[in-house]
């Protein structure tokens, strides 16, 4: 199990390199990287493509989202391959897919998943990740805004990243363990996805070993400090930031959404607390702690996968049980419907459990 390890090199003044390592165990080898700063909000062109992962397919949406559209493109992410592979997009609208194995990474126009198409192949070592006899348990595969790739893997709870630019012969500049006894993290070592929001702050939202308990947990750049909770179970989690808003909007607001597991408000005193729900929901930031940690908006639906689009007003959701593609305006109102739903096109009666992402293209 690794705990929190951090090399990086940062150049002063003169030109000398200084190396800092986090407390923790079992690093594999030296991983010099220079991480740049988090990128300062700005203003974020509206997007063009909406990419919808569903279950090892890649169906690309031009936007914005009407009726009556229809995929542009539509392949398979792993060509040969039975199972769906984890896949992710950077902010210049490159596409890593990831296998056991290995990283592929295709640049745009994409066309073809198929390996020779790929720009780069990058083989999983040791050096990067955990690695069984059949490679890794990747279970999400994320970009930052500063378009470094990080990796989830279930193998000994580990999150690594891959300092951009990455190549083929990147290794991991830092990696972070969950679930050590004694830590923050402790018991949570069933990975489930990783988010960022514009600070380039890394948020993993995990499973507790033997409990139906989740929680997201926060480490903020430069990841020198161990995760702690934010005291939420919320899946599919995303961050709207002020600065993603057109300049036109007039009242841009900071805001949490995701699929919340929890209650709606605290008990009056002297009384038990009121039961939990699970309902797409909508947190106003930053956390009032007199009020508590609560939903300031719900809407009764179970989602598989969610990204907002601040400059439309919108986000996107796919519906856990049916894969339907719905659009909602931003911010969410309490009990809102979809003001656009697209049928699942993946051809399965149900989408319960199938592997589901949503990116927004240059």
């Amino acid at each position: 199990m690794k705990y929190l390890t951090l090399v990086w090199l940062v150049a002063s003044a003169v030109g000398a390199v200084l190396a800092v390592a986090g407390c923790g165990g079992g690093a594999h080898g030296p991983a010099p990287v220079a991480l740049s700063s988090p990128p300062l909000p700005t203003p974020t062109p509206a997007a063009r493509r909406l990419y919808v992962d569903h279950d090892g397919t890649l169906y690309e949406y031009a936007l914005p989202l009407t009726p009556a559209s229809k995929p542009q493109r539509t392949l398979p992410e792993s060509p040969g391959s039975g199972f769906a592979p984890q896949i992710a997009v950077d902010p210049g609208g490159k596409i890593a897919i990831a296998s056991a194995t290995n990283i592929r990474v295709f640049h745009p126009p994409i066309v073809s998943f198929a390996p020779s198409a790929a720009r780069l192949t990058i083989t999983l070592t040791p050096a990067i990740t955990e690695m069984g006899p059949g490679g890794a348990d990747l279970v999400d595969l994320e970009y930052d805004p500063n378009a470094n790739l990080w990796l989830l893997n279930n193998l000994g709870g580990e999150v690594a990243e891959l300092a951009a630019p990455i190549s083929a012969s990147s290794v991991a500049a830092l990696t972070i363990g969950f679930g050590a006894p004694g830590s923050k993290t402790a018991g949570y070592s069933a990975l489930i996805q990783a988010r960022f929001d514009v600070s380039s702050a890394l948020y993993v939202y995990a499973n507790q070993s033997g409990t139906q308990r989740s929680r997201v947990f926060k480490i903020s750049f430069p990841y020198a400090k161990p995760p702690s909770s934010i005291g939420l179970d919320l899946a599919q989690a995303d961050f709207v930031d002020p600065s993603q808003y057109l300049p036109t909007n007039p009242n841009p607001a900071p805001l949490l959404l995701g699929q919340y597991v929890g209650p709606l408000s605290s008990p009056p005193p002297g009384l038990p607390p009121p039961p939990p729900v699970n309902e797409l929901s909508q947190f106003a930031q930053p956390f009032n702690p007199v009020l508590g940690v609560f939903p300031d908006a719900t809407a009764k639906t179970i989602v598989g996968a969610l990204i907002a689009d601040p400059p439309r007003r919108a986000f996107y959701t796919l519906d856990t049980a049916t894969g339907r593609l719905d659009a909602y305006d931003l911010p969410l109102a309490t009990n809102a419907r979809p003001k656009i739903s697209l049928a699942c096109l993946g051809g399965v009666t149900t989408c319960d459990g199938k592997a589901e992402h949503l990116f927004l293209a240059p």
